[in-house]
């Protein structure tokens, strides 16, 4: 769609209307008030988005006092949103294989694909083309049926 386009639909309604260069200029002032947005389209059950959040949760033991960092796992279905989070205690292999167990127990079944964020843990090597999946993270993955494409 280019500008003279919609100012040629334009004046089809408006004969009156603004010429060619007012319209575009009133059109730049408009496209600099809106913030830029990326929306997707995601068919129900079709992937789940999976990574850590970053943040750590501290984790308090009643009896010595002693506070712990833990990891926060989350796993968000890309069409309806609805999220399954988890704290374990390290990003480890063991802990990230684990979180998605739960997780497909917890969602009740598995998506098409799992969508990880190039975690160290399930994706050897990133690369846009020919993304390098962790041996064990895929065996999983083989094992529910579930195909594993890593963010670009």
């Amino acid at each position: 769609m280019t500008l003279l386009i919609l100012w040629e639909e334009y004046r089809s309604v408006h004969l009156d209307g603004y010429g060619y260069s007012r319209f575009c200029e009133l059109f730049r002032g408009f496209e600099q008030r809106l913030s830029p947005t990326m929306r997707q389209e995601h068919a129900a059950g079709d992937k789940v988005f999976v990574d850590y959040s970053g943040k750590k949760v501290p984790i308090v033991d009643r009896k010595t006092g002693e506070v712990r960092e833990a990891e926060l796992f989350l796993g968000v279905l890309g069409a309806s949103s609805y999220t399954f989070a988890e704290v374990t205690w390290t990003q480890t292999l063991p802990d990230w294989v684990g979180s998605h167990v739960r997780m497909f127990a917890f969602f009740g079944g598995v998506p098409r694909l799992v969508v990880p964020d190039n975690q160290k843990s399930g994706v050897s090597r990133a690369s846009f083309y020919d993304p390098e999946i962790n041996r064990s993270y895929g065996m999983m993955a083989s094992h529910y049926g579930v195909g594993v494409l890593p963010a670009p």
